[in-house]
Parts: structure tokens; sequence; C-alpha cells
């Protein structure tokens, strides 16, 4: 019988660890490769990649990982609570559109994400953002709806307001910051390009942290565990009250 308990305990933390890989996929998924920024003033495309070999993830302090953070990347692929680090650098959702003559110039920022699901027409492997880093007010970024993440659609998209870091990160890498516009009275919204609602979707956090995963996983474990032992002690009990005297 202990064999058979040992059996049931393996197969108990087998099964709490496949639920916990299952669960932390999205949240372990790989980051971006490389980024390329392309608009006004720029005889060629910014390109900023990861080391060989490896690839951005958030909080790493590298200038990829920086310019991923500040322009809210990994919110829109894995929802907004992803790190357990506060980041001063991390951009805030706008609550309404900003006006068209609020924006200024508009850069394009294609980041390359091994593994995420292509929607129709888009190109695999890319998320596509738009950077107005003189808008008034600070820099504003937009996140094209439509797009997918790793097997499911970006789970933030819209307008975010970006911080000082982000204009100071692409004045590194030679993009034409300037001084930013001043604020207009009017409150027309201006959506770029491809179609869009006129207010940004609420994102839907569907990436559970990674701590509350493995809890809920142990817990499960534990629980078919003492189940098992339990089993297994009353059966040695019953045996034992059968056995011939």
């Amino acid at each position: 019988m202990p064999r058979r308990f040992i059996a049931l305990t393996s197969l108990a933390a087998g099964a709490a660890i496949a639920v916990t890989v299952a669960l932390a996929t999205p949240a372990l998924a790989k980051g971006t490769t490389q980024a390329s920024i392309t608009g006004p003033g720029l005889a060629r495309p910014v390109t900023v990649s990861a080391a060989a070999g490896s690839e951005a993830l958030p909080e790493q302090g590298d200038a990829l990982s920086s310019l991923a953070d500040q322009t809210g990347l990994f919110t829109v692929l894995f929802g907004p609570n992803i790190g357990d680090v506060y980041m001063p650098d991390k951009p805030s959702r706008l609550r309404t559109p900003p006006a068209t003559a609020t924006l200024g110039p508009k850069y394009t920022v294609t980041y390359t994400v091994p593994g995420i699901t292509p929607a129709p027409g888009q190109a695999s492997d890319q998320i596509r953002q738009y950077l107005y880093p003189r808008a008034a007010g600070g820099p504003v970024i937009y996140t094209l709806p439509g797009q997918r993440g790793f097997g499911q659609p970006l789970q933030a998209t819209g307008w975010l307001r970006g911080t000082p870091q982000l204009t100071a990160t692409l004045t590194r890498l030679g993009i034409p910051a300037g001084a930013s516009l001043p604020s207009a009275p009017s409150s027309a919204a201006s959506v770029p390009a491809a179609p869009a609602p006129a207010a940004a979707p609420k994102p839907s956090d569907t990436t559970a942290p990674a701590w509350l995963i493995a809890t809920i996983a142990s817990a499960v474990a534990i629980v078919i565990a003492g189940t098992a032992l339990w089993l297994w002690r009353w059966k040695q009990r019953r045996t034992a009250g059968h056995a011939p005297v």
C-alpha cells in the first residue's frame, strides 16, 4: 500500500505542476527581440535590439526593455499587473483621446515579439504602436486595436500617456523630441490610420500573477496528497480490523 500512496502523491504533484505551467504560460511568454522606429526627421529606421539569443522582458533595464516598458508594450501584451515592482516610467491610460492639434509628429514603433498570434493582415511576430513625443502634456502612445498577442487579443489598446523617461529614451535613440506643443482648447478626438473606438477599451486582466498561480497549485497538491494519505490510513485500519485473531 505504501507504493500506491507514493504513486498517488507523485500523481498529485505532477498534476499541480502541469496546472501551474498551463496557467502561467502567458505570463512567462517571451518578450521582444527588436524594435524599429520610423517617422519624420529619420533618414533610416532606428533599430534597438536585444542581446544575441535573448529577449527584452519587463524591468530588465536594458535599452530595448526600457523602451518597451515606457511605451506600455508589456501592459498591452500581458495586462496591467505584469511585474511586482512599481515602475515610475510605466505609461498611464488616457481617459479621453487627445485632440489632433495637440499630438504633433507621429512616429511608428514596430516590435518583434516571437510567438505571438498574427491577426488577419498583421505581420507575424509584430506589434505596432504610434508614438507622439511632442504631444501637449507629455508623450502619447497609441496601440492599434485588432492586434493579437499570445493566442488572445491584446490586453490593452488605445491611448496611453507616457512619462518624461520616454522622451529622454527617444532622444538618446536619435528621435528629435523637441518641445511639447501647447494644450489646445478643442477636445476633438484623433484616431490615427486604422479606425478605432472613440475610447480605448478597458483592459481585461486575464493573466494571474505567478505567485497566485503557484499558491493555488500548491494548495491543490496538498489537498490531493492529504486525501491520498487519509485513504491509505483508512485502508490500513480497515485491513487491521479484519485480520484473523
